[in-house]
């Protein structure tokens, strides 16, 4: 992001006067985080943790709300609505005095930059918290629904199988297990691996036909051959 540039004449602006020292501060941080065209992320979360990254946590939603709305209502942003659907800031007169480098914006033009202040503070949207899902956070085109409750994804539980269908699907891969045999040792050991319980039971037959299941070759009955159930 290249430098930006404040001007001295900004100490005896009356539209800066105007604002609270708060809202001052949000303007001129604005101002550096704003592209080459002079717009910037319309979602209050976003301006919050990217223009207060370190205050985050000490800063309300409304706070930041209420201090765009002063923004506003000075004529120096107004926010829009992009053809993406999604929300934008743009600093007024940001043409008369930035340095525009970049030859594509990074973020959505209004539909027209030559609107007045009096137009801005009559017709522009103000800033709102939202209580609905559509209040959404947009990085880099990947959204994340700022209200919206996350469900955890389940964690599918373990089911030991019948000694039928490991019957069946030792047949079913012609090998030489013992299904008996791999069913009673698993069984006696309550369907655990080491310390950890059995996930998938089909899994485990595999393993035991390439006759490196850790537990087998650690007891005596390496080979299974001579295991029998209850010892």
């Amino acid at each position: 992001m290249p430098n930006r540039i404040i001007k001295e004449s900004i100490c005896t602006s009356e539209d800066i006067n105007s604002l609270s020292p708060e809202a001052e501060t949000l303007f001129y941080r604005l101002i550096v985080k704003a592209d080459d065209f002079g717009c910037y992320y319309g979602n209050i979360k976003i301006v919050k943790s990217t223009c207060y990254p370190l205050k985050a946590d000490a800063i309300k939603d409304k706070q930041i709300a209420d201090w765009l709305n002063e923004l506003v209502k000075a004529g120096l942003i107004y926010l829009y609505t992009a053809d993406d659907g999604k929300q934008y800031i743009k600093l007024v007169k940001w043409e008369k005095h930035q340095q525009k480098r970049a030859t594509k914006p990074k973020f959505p033009l209004p539909k027209s930059l030559d609107i007045n202040c009096n137009q801005l503070q009559a017709n522009v949207p103000v800033f709102e918290i939202s209580n609905s899902n559509r209040d959404k956070i947009y990085e880099n085109d990947i959204y994340i629904c700022a209200d919206e409750p996350r469900t955890p994804t389940p964690i599918k539980k373990f089911t030991p199988p019948t000694l039928d269908e490991v019957k069946a699907y030792c047949q079913e891969r012609n090998n030489s297990v013992d299904p008996e045999k791999w069913y009673d040792f698993y069984e006696s050991k309550g369907w655990m691996i080491g310390k950890n319980k059995m996930k998938d039971w089909k899994a485990a037959v595999r393993t035991w036909e390439r006759g490196c299941d850790s537990k087998p070759q650690k007891s005596k009955y390496r080979d299974m051959t001579n295991y029998q159930p209850g010892e």
